[in-house]
């Protein structure tokens, strides 16, 4: 009898045991889904990510596609401000993975690990396309507005004094006079005289006879002869530096340059080490913005993204010049010890044995030597 108790009591917790074993199984069935959909950070950076009104685009986004098929796994997409930010989230472990033009550093791989190598790239520099002629360049650098009001200025100069030396002038007893009775073409006499008098100390030509004439024309060296300096000077400084900034060829021409680059950025560590003054702007697009408007004299980034605006957006404006310097790989990171990082490099392996990789790259940079 106490056999058939002992029997009995042993199904009840082997029953007991299988219901509790039953339930937790359940509950991580139904945990699953939550835990495996990936976050993937990402952030604009072209032609890798580029962020539209549907869904994001790039060579990055197309070859995550890929690489999640082959995980069958789920994810989202957390839309970051740019490197900087989506790696603060991966640190933070507010990401999963952060994919789309992020380099591989020796200060970065301290603190995430890194996929095999998707890309070999460096950076380069991007400048204002060069004038077709001389003539335009100097055209455009006359017509700026600080030079347009100093020269609207020495215009109405000229034309008050044209005038009043032709009145004091006109009367004169002389018999040699020096301008025409008559208005016309008395003060046009009268400007030509403030005018060359004014940058060459006059011709002799014209010669004011009365003293009042003669103390004008005093007047008008001492008063005109350093505004025309200024102005000259301004013009050949201004012609100096865009033809000095035209005779960009490489990162050893950006001494003493006014460059441009994005924060946190590769960049922006390279061109702390140099002699140039730097601009760091928070994305990309502020400093095409600044390239633009003759604010700075060059941008510093990586190849890729300089291109890609070179033959789109900015094409017949900028320009790309020199050789790729400052080398770097592109890679995916995730936090240190990740589950995922073994995964994903296989997948990154099979996606290029089996072609995708090339397949991807040639969608969007056509065909490239390997």
């Amino acid at each position: 009898m106490q056999e058939v108790k002992a029997m009995g009591l042993k199904n009840l917790i082997a029953l007991l045991m299988g219901g509790l074993m039953t339930i937790l199984g359940c509950l991580t069935v139904v945990a699953a889904p939550s835990d495996s959909k990936l976050k993937v950070g990402i952030s604009p950076f072209s032609p890798f990510v580029m962020l539209t009104e549907g869904e994001p685009t790039g060579v990055s986004i197309d070859f995550w596609h890929q690489i999640a098929l082959k995980l069958n796994v789920e994810y989202e997409f957390e839309v970051c401000t740019g490197v900087a930010d989506k790696l603060k989230r991966l640190k933070e472990g507010r990401i999963d993975i952060a994919i789309g033009g992020i380099t591989i550093t020796e200060e970065r791989e301290k603190i995430f690990d890194f996929t095999h190598t998707q890309y070999h790239t460096g950076l380069d520099i991007l400048i204002l396309k060069s004038e077709n002629s001389s003539v335009i360049s100097l055209i455009s650098a006359l017509f700026t507005k600080n030079k347009l009001m100093v020269l609207a200025w020495v215009l109405l100069l000229i034309v008050v004094a044209g005038h009043i030396i032709w009145i004091v002038e006109r009367s004169s007893k002389r018999t040699t006079t020096t301008f025409h009775q008559k208005y016309f073409p008395g003060v046009f006499e009268g400007m030509y005289w403030a005018l060359v008098t004014a940058s060459t100390v006059g011709y002799g030509d014209k010669v004011p006879k009365r003293w009042v004439g003669r103390i004008l024309a005093g007047f008008l060296i001492i008063m005109f002869l350093p505004i025309f300096g200024y102005f000259i000077a301004q013009l050949s400084s201004d012609l100096t530096v865009r033809n000095l900034r035209h005779h960009i060829s490489g990162p050893e021409d950006l001494v003493g340059r006014q460059v441009a680059v994005v924060k946190g950025t590769t960049s922006q560590k390279y061109m702390e080490k140099q002699r140039s003054y730097i601009y760091a702007f928070d994305n990309i697009e502020n400093a095409y913005a600044a390239l633009l408007t003759e604010t700075v004299d060059a941008v510093v980034y990586d190849a890729p993204n300089l291109l890609h605006y070179a033959n789109g957006e900015g094409k017949g404006r900028v320009m790309v010049v020199g050789k790729l310097f400052a080398l770097q790989d592109y890679a995916m990171a995730l936090p240190q010890g990740s589950r995922w990082r073994e995964k994903i490099n296989r997948a990154i392996l099979a996606l290029s044995e089996s072609g995708d990789t090339r397949r991807i790259r040639s969608k969007w940079f056509g065909d490239e030597k390997s």
